[in-house]
C-alpha cells in the first residue's frame, strides 16, 4: 500500500498522538457541504496484545479497524467547476466505488 506506515506504541497517548498527526496530513478543502471535507481516505488499524498470560496461557490480542472516507460529491453541470476540482471528484469517486467492489 502505498503511503502506509507503522508504529509500535505502548500507551493511549501514543496512540492519539498517532491520530492527531494522521489527521494533520489528511486534505481538506471547503465544500459546498462542508467547510472541511476530508478530500482524502485514511484508515487506521489498531492491534492490541496483553503482555501476560491468563490462566489457560494464551495472550489476549484484539484488532480495531476504523476508516475515514474522503466524502463523495455530485458533479453540478451547472456550475463551472476547475478542472483541478473535476478531476478531484473523479478520483474520489473512483476510489470509493473501487472500494464498493472490493468490500
Amino acid at each position: 500500500v502505498e503511503g502506509l506506515s507503522e508504529y509500535v506504541v505502548s500507551d493511549e497517548v501514543d496512540c492519539l498522538n498517532l491520530l492527531t498527526r494522521g489527521e494533520r496530513n489528511r486534505i481538506k478543502r471547503a465544500t459546498r457541504m462542508n467547510i472541511r471535507s476530508s478530500r482524502s481516505h485514511t484508515l487506521f488499524q489498531m492491534l492490541l496484545e496483553t503482555d501476560k498470560v491468563d490462566n489457560k496461557g494464551m495472550l489476549k490480542r484484539a484488532k480495531l479497524n476504523l476508516g475515514d472516507l474522503a466524502g463523495s460529491e455530485k458533479i453540478n453541470k451547472d456550475e463551472e467547476m476547475k478542472a483541478k476540482h473535476m478531476l478531484e471528484l473523479r478520483n474520489i469517486n473512483l476510489s470509493l466505488t473501487t472500494l464498493g467492489k472490493v468490500i
